[in-house]
């Protein structure tokens, strides 16, 4: 309903519901924030800091970062930039062996990187994968 519209007042009115959420209900929830702000660039960063993973972000949560991460990607899908996939692999790497935030930001790489023909990006998903 909402997707590619930016208007997340749904979330933001319900917030309370949101914060209830739990494990992959956390996950989904983050990630819609992709689906509402798909090529909303200009603010892709600031909408999601309070989820993503690291310095000046971090929810506590994996599942709400893993989320954002890919959220990140679904904002940015199809469409090359090089900072955000950079930001990306770096949470992948420091990921210490969360899955979820592995999966996240797996499906976020995917994500940006489709269709490049990128054989460094296939090289560095498959050093945590496998």
């Amino acid at each position: 309903m909402n997707a590619g519209t930016t208007n997340d007042s749904f979330l933001r009115d319900n917030l309370d519901w949101v914060a209830r959420a739990t494990n992959w209900s956390k996950f989904s929830a983050a990630a819609s924030l992709g689906v509402i702000h798909k090529g909303g660039f200009e603010n892709a960063m600031s909408i999601l800091q309070p989820y993503l993973p690291g310095p000046g972000g971090s929810s506590g949560s994996p599942y709400a970062e893993g989320g954002a991460l890919y959220a990140l990607g679904l904002i940015y899908a199809n469409f090359q930039n090089s900072d955000t996939l950079n930001y990306i692999l770096n949470a992948l790497m420091n990921s210490s062996q969360s899955e979820v935030i592995q999966h996240g930001a797996s499906m976020g790489i995917g994500l940006l990187g489709m269709a490049t023909g990128d054989s460094n990006l296939y090289e560095r998903l498959k050093e945590v994968v496998f």
